[in-house]
């Protein structure tokens, strides 16, 4: 990292966007701010004949994997005053010993124990100083298994540039091999100069592009539109209903898994000319309605809103952070699943023709992160992913599961992460332990939701 070039131009710069620079001032506030996914692999084949764990190949197949990938070995900077926004420099140190890294499970090594040691690996903001991302085995879980918690930060990328971005860890077959290729020399760090320099060239740039902008006022109002419909859209939605879902995010979390079957999750979409992510919805409405009732806060008319995580990806855009949010009004009063599944594809089909809400500049983003801890917006998080469809391999092992671990913050201490892995439909529950001690009864309201529409394939309430 002390190597520098002052006034030759090394690589070109690659500064965080907005969006990423308040992602980093979420965390700043106490909050972590990475992807993460658990997956639980065929333990057999990363064993010696010892019983130990194969840790040198397991790292040597991740380095190899991972040796075109630069972002994955670049540390952020933060420049000086002057200099620009933080950007993305080769590491000069880069050990894989660093990112991967194992951990026993307490005994008796059951899914109730892999999820406790997610929840407290998955709370620790990552390490700023290396690069954004770190690989956890977690061993000692029963039935021949073993845990694989992958965490990446969020200005590395959002959780489908995430699962692209990992990608190449995985195999569709046992004993795949990938061809060997040269690992790029890391290159040296911009200096100061160099830095001034380019943050000046984007200022200019900026300005140039605020001129052409003026210049052409029907794309500057058709923009303007856009952001006057959303903010209308998000006007008429109202305040989110005052209920015990907000509380102020805490350090501890707890994290429960279920269970649905895929092709069944689409054909009660196809009946109901809906979409899989309405019979997801109306699950966790079905999980609210439960835990609200149980909590004495349940009304007839109470409909709670949720912040939907929507994709802003074109075709040819590849990596970083494209994503932008829905918020969906969610009724949780009446007590059929059916009703409420018509009710939430009504609602989902007409936000289809506009497009998410992603908050725009940098004054708008500083006010939302610091009105995280007590806005009236949203009740709960929710992001839901398209995974693999095919089983994945990891160094010879085959993938039996794969989850999506959601997040909360600011003052929603509930979230739901999903996620779709061969044939599966995976639903992880987060949520802050000491808000939601009762987490269980969400998770029964959830998985009684699926069963009742039948697309319930297993249920695991330990965590």
């Amino acid at each position: 990292m002390d190597a520098t070039t002052p006034d030759a131009d090394p690589v070109p710069v690659e500064r965080l966007t907005p969006l990423d620079v308040s992602n980093l001032r979420v965390e700043e506030h106490g909050l972590p701010m990475h992807v993460a996914a658990l997956a639980i692999l065929d333990a057999r084949p990363l064993i010696d004949s010892t019983g130990r764990l194969r840790l040198d190949a397991i790292r040597t197949h991740v380095e190899q994997r991972t040796s075109q990938a630069r972002r994955l070995r670049q540390v952020l900077v933060r420049p000086r005053l002057g200099l620009g926004p933080p950007l993305w420099v080769d590491d000069q140190g880069f050990a894989i010993e660093r990112h991967i890294r194992t951990r026993a499970l307490a005994a008796p090594g059951d899914e109730a124990a892999l999820l406790a040691a997610c929840g407290e690996l998955n709370q620790v903001p990552l390490d700023r100083s290396r690069p954004l991302w770190e690989l956890w085995l977690l061993t000692g879980l029963s039935g021949d298994r073993v845990g694989l918690l992958i965490r990446l930060h969020h200005v590395v990328a959002d959780g489908i540039a995430a699962i692209a971005l990992f990608g190449s860890l995985f195999d569709l077959e046992p004993t795949a091999s990938v061809p060997s290729a040269p690992v790029d020399q890391p290159e040296p760090r911009p200096g100061d100069w160099f830095l001034f320099r380019s943050n000046l060239r984007d200022r200019r740039h900026a300005v140039r592009r605020m001129i052409a902008a003026l210049g052409h006022p029907a794309g500057l109002a058709s923009r303007v539109v856009v952001w006057a419909r959303q903010a209308g859209a998000l006007i008429r939605l109202g305040r989110a209903p005052a209920v015990s879902l907000n509380r102020p995010v805490g350090p501890n979390r707890r994290i429960m898994l279920a269970r649905a079957d895929l092709a069944a999750t689409k054909a009660v979409a196809h009946r109901h000319n809906a979409k899989v992510n309405d019979v997801v919805l109306t699950a966790v409405a079905g999980g609210a309605r439960r835990l609200l009732d149980s909590r004495g806060e349940l009304t007839a008319e109470l409909v709670l809103k949720v912040s939907v995580a929507a994709s802003t990806r074109g075709a040819e855009q590849a990596g970083g952070n494209r994503v932008g949010i829905r918020v969906v009004p969610i009724p949780v009063g009446g007590s059929d699943p059916v009703l409420r599944l018509d009710q939430i594809a009504t609602e989902t089909a007409s936000q289809r023709s506009r497009p998410p809400y992603q908050p725009a500049g940098r004054v708008l983003q500083r006010w939302m992160v610091g009105v995280m801890f007590h806005q009236r917006l949203v009740n709960l998080l929710l992001s839901n992913l398209p995974g693999p469809p095919a089983p994945l391999y990891f160094a010879g092992a085959r993938m039996l599961e794969m989850f999506q671990v959601g997040v909360v913050q600011g003052n929603l201490a509930l979230g739901v992460g999903v996620l779709s892995y061969a044939g599966q439909l995976n639903f992880d529950v987060v949520a802050d332990t000491d808000a939601f001690p009762d987490l269980a009864v969400f998770l029964e309201g959830l998985t009684q939701t699926l069963d009742q529409l039948g697309v319930v394939r297993d249920i695991s309430r330990r965590g």
